[in-house]
């Protein structure tokens, strides 16, 4: 058997009817590659393992599934980054698919031996024009930070070696945050960059559309932890860095917090009860405003501040 090039990760739970599709868009786009299919089961319920089995073995496709458990999203991605045997690796998710970008990231990982290849997400990307298409990853996390750029953990290239070497893996007691702290420590780590020239988009119509079955509450503070780890290798790392450094204490951490505020608003706590979780786990005081804190983000923060009664999530 052919030793794969790229080994293609897929997180799922009960998801028996969209499987199937969800595969075959995936397996359109691999083309001439050797690829690995590794579909890591979270504790489904339904026939979803079968469908998958089926499907590996109908199409005569190289790869297997994995029984993980009734864990987390992190675990399965840890799971099945452990036993990837492909030279490359991509993450496969039912609820952000996107078509026609495999084979481009494949063509810029081998022609700039990159550890790491994202795509053009959305208008963002208009930022990056005239940027040279690798380059160094503190400046790639400074323009994430500064909100310049999105880079999707569903359209993301990886170099195996590149982790196994820096021993980057997904905090598996993490369901916030996880993927984006995930990227930014790659990318913090030293890894070669290349963007791909593809413009991403999202397959809808096959995407898992069921609302999830639970609201996040206090567990979307994990986001903010998250995010002060990334803070902590970002100063251990780049402590010369002070746009960076300052990108991420005045615009970014400050923005997580208030996204974190707006979920819990919307799924009903009252403004007191929120604010009375900022003040216990002191993340009010990371509300931090300086030169890099954008006008929109000024205002959130005043008007959350001054008149929570009056703050509307965005």
């Amino acid at each position: 058997m052919q030793a794969p090039e790229l080994s293609l990760i897929l997180p799922v739970r009960d998801i028996e009817i969209e499987l199937p599709g969800i595969l075959r868009s995936i397996k359109e786009q691999v083309g001439a590659a050797a690829a690995e299919w590794i579909i890591v089961d979270m504790g489904s319920e339904d026939q979803t393992v079968l469908r998958a089995v089926q499907y590996i073995k109908e199409e005569r496709l190289q790869g297997f599934v994995i029984q993980n458990g009734k864990g987390s999203v992190s675990a399965a991605l840890n799971t099945g980054m452990q036993k990837a045997a492909g030279e490359y690796l991509s993450f496969v998710f039912a609820r952000r698919l996107y078509g026609g970008y495999l084979s481009s990231y494949l063509e810029a990982a081998r022609a700039a031996q990159a550890d790491l290849v994202f795509g053009g997400l959305d208008a963002n990307a208009e930022q990056l024009k005239g940027k040279p298409a690798g380059g160094d990853g503190p400046w790639y996390v400074q323009q994430m930070a500064q909100g310049r750029l999105r880079i999707d953990i569903a359209a993301l290239l990886l170099r195996k070696s590149f982790l196994q070497a820096q021993k980057l893996y997904f905090q598996e007691n993490c369901s916030h945050g996880y993927s984006e702290e995930f990227i930014y420590c790659c990318l913090l780590s030293g890894a070669k960059v290349a963007r791909a020239p593809v413009a991403l988009k999202r397959r809808r119509e096959l995407e898992l559309w069921r609302a999830k079955s639970a609201p996040a509450g206090r567990e979307i503070f994990q986001a903010i932890e998250a995010m002060l780890r990334v803070q902590a290798v970002i100063e251990n790392r780049c402590p010369d860095n002070r746009e960076l450094c300052e990108s991420f204490e005045e615009r970014k951490l400050p923005e997580t917090v208030m996204d974190c505020v707006d979920v819990l608003l919307r799924e009903g706590l009252g403004y007191n009860t929120v604010r009375g979780y900022l003040r216990v786990e002191g993340y009010d005081r990371l509300l931090v405003q300086g030169k890099k804190t954008g006008r929109a983000l000024r205002g959130r923060i005043r008007l959350w501040r001054m008149l929570p009664w009056m703050y509307h999530p965005r």
